[in-house]
């Protein structure tokens, strides 16, 4: 029954939360129903959770629950951004636990924008994490919002002209992008997804084109949800992560990182694990802000890091 998957794993349980100002959050569970605990966060914001996602654990050893941030997979109403806030993703996180009736303190996991909600969770909720396990951290502070709307440009001024083309001189980016995004016309809509919405894929790629073809309605939705999210900074204040890091710096935490990620650069990794005397750094030898071997060195060491000697 909880012999390795080497296809995408069948869950034991689904559902949904109970109704919560409009949105039905959608779960689900895989492995070991009495094995260690894990709470993981998908990435986003307007990302899904998938079966995937449950093979960075051990799943012989390991109760992996997976749930779709509002608005995003398979919750509903698909791509709302009512009530649809950072702080209501991670009361939704506390329920589920709640709902499930656990009780015990559990793992908590996730990468990229998993990994921001990762951390705010455990200094929401520090009573509720035994340990964290976070990958291609993203602190959401200004600086680090600048580097994907304009440092990194200078990598990619080819597809940046092309991304700019259409804005006014006096706009802002992310205020434009946002803008067409919010636009009850469709094309508007097409438009942003093809070309803003696009080209957080490409960083890191040696030969980036943007893609002519239109993008699929649930690119559309989610990017939709991401740039809610961007137009209220992610709903945390600068820094405030790290000011807060002393409520949790007790906690055990791994920290994975490609050294060559372009979209969250790795030195926001490297401050966590600077600030958190119990957390373990590794830093994969490689590029992209998702890529095999970084999958691969996140589940061994996740494996190492909690059932290790």
């Amino acid at each position: 029954m909880f012999s390795f998957f080497k296809s995408d794993p069948k869950p034991f349980n689904s559902g949904f939360l109970p109704t919560d100002n409009g949105h039905d959050v959608y779960f689900h569970e895989y492995g070991n129903p009495e094995g260690v605990v894990v709470l993981s966060f998908h990435g986003g914001p307007g990302g899904a959770s998938k079966p995937s996602h449950a093979q960075r654990f051990d799943l012989k050893k390991c109760r992996v629950i997976l749930f779709d941030q509002r608005g995003g997979g398979k919750s509903k109403p698909a791509y709302e951004t009512q009530n649809n806030t950072t702080d209501d993703l991670l009361n939704d996180a506390s329920r589920l636990l709640d709902h499930l009736k656990i009780t015990k303190k559990v793992i908590v996991s996730g990468g990229s924008w998993g990994s921001t909600l990762s951390l705010l969770f455990a200094q929401k909720y520090p009573e509720r994490v035994e340990k964290l396990i976070i990958a291609q951290t993203f602190l959401a502070r200004a600086k680090d919002v600048e580097w994907m709307t304009q440092h990194v440009i200078r990598l990619y001024p080819d597809i940046f002209e092309k991304i700019a083309a259409p804005i006014p001189q006096t706009s802002n980016l992310r205020e434009y992008y946002a803008a067409l995004m919010a636009s009850n016309d469709p094309q508007q809509r097409v438009l942003g997804t093809s070309l803003y919405g696009r080209f957080e894929y490409l960083m890191g790629d040696l030969e980036p084109v943007l893609s002519a073809e239109p993008p699929e309605p649930d690119h559309i939705g989610s990017f939709g949800i991401f740039m809610h999210y961007d137009a209220m900074n992610y709903g945390v204040k600068d820094n405030q992560i790290l000011d807060n890091i002393e409520t949790i710096k007790h906690i055990p935490t791994l920290i994975v990182h490609n050294r060559m990620d372009l979209v969250c650069p790795v030195d926001q990794s490297w401050e966590v694990h600077k600030a958190m005397p119990e957390s373990t750094l590794v830093i994969v030898p490689d590029y992209g802000h998702g890529s095999d071997f970084l999958k691969a060195t996140l589940k061994e060491e996740a494996d190492n890091f909690l059932f290790g000697d």
